[in-house]
């Protein structure tokens, strides 16, 4: 197992136990015991901890560097096992997992985690839906992606101050929102996107990047045009 210094739960009756955390669902956390794995009823716990586990900040940084396929040898099995458990490093995996199958065009999987993911804890849907549309767009299925990220743009209107989480999420909506529009015939509207992805959202370095090139792009396609509206 790896790190699990930190794992503990707590019971309502006030008794503190110091366990290795092996998963949970809906009704039960599991912990490890010299029989095997055994549950706890939720019903019975008041309070709890798990550790964040040895590799998972290097798995993170393996995605933001495009090494998705070894990203997901460590995160999969966790965001497996803890996919119920509101804990920030977990929530965080878990995003990453759908990311990764994401960028690999492995869609039927990025979906099945989301729906897992979105189903455990509604109020991080949010944060996996710009890379659901990802792979709505690339069926060119432009108005279900621009669908789907509806909420998520209401939600980044007016919010000046951003996580590192809420800036992944914003700039993968509208680098997502660009591709569309742009395959859309739409232009203008996709540059808008990509520039904000760039300008708003520069603290998803790699998003920005891949936004930023194709704004450049759309930029030298556009001023032809431009020019010969303003010569009429």
């Amino acid at each position: 197992m790896a790190q699990t210094a930190g794992d503990y739960f707590i019971l309502k009756t006030g008794q503190r136990r110091d366990v290795v955390i092996t998963g949970s669902d809906a009704k039960n956390l599991y912990y490890q015991t010299p029989s095997g794995n055994a549950p706890m009823p939720w019903s019975s716990i008041a309070n709890w901890n798990l550790a964040e586990r040895k590799g998972v900040r290097e798995a993170l940084a393996a995605v933001d560097a495009g090494k998705y396929a070894e990203a997901l040898a460590v995160l999969k099995p966790l965001a497996t096992s803890y996919l119920v458990l509101p804990s920030p490093w977990v929530q965080d995996a878990v995003v990453a997992v759908v990311r990764c199958h994401t960028e690999l065009k492995q869609f039927t999987e990025a979906n099945a985690v989301a729906k897992a993911f979105g189903e455990a804890q509604p109020t991080q849907l949010n944060r996996v839906k710009p890379f659901l549309a990802v792979g709505l767009a690339g069926e060119k299925k432009y108005d279900e992606a621009i669908a789907a990220l509806a909420e998520v743009v209401k939600a980044a209107v007016g919010k000046l101050v951003l996580t590192p989480a809420e800036a992944r999420m914003f700039g993968q909506a509208y680098l997502t929102l660009g591709d569309c529009f742009a395959g859309k015939g739409d232009e203008q509207k996709a540059l808008e996107c990509y520039l904000t992805t760039a300008v708003l959202y520069y603290q998803d370095d790699q998003s920005a990047r891949v936004a930023q090139a194709k704004a450049d792009e759309l930029k030298k396609k556009l001023q032809p045009k431009t020019a010969k509206a303003s010569d009429q």
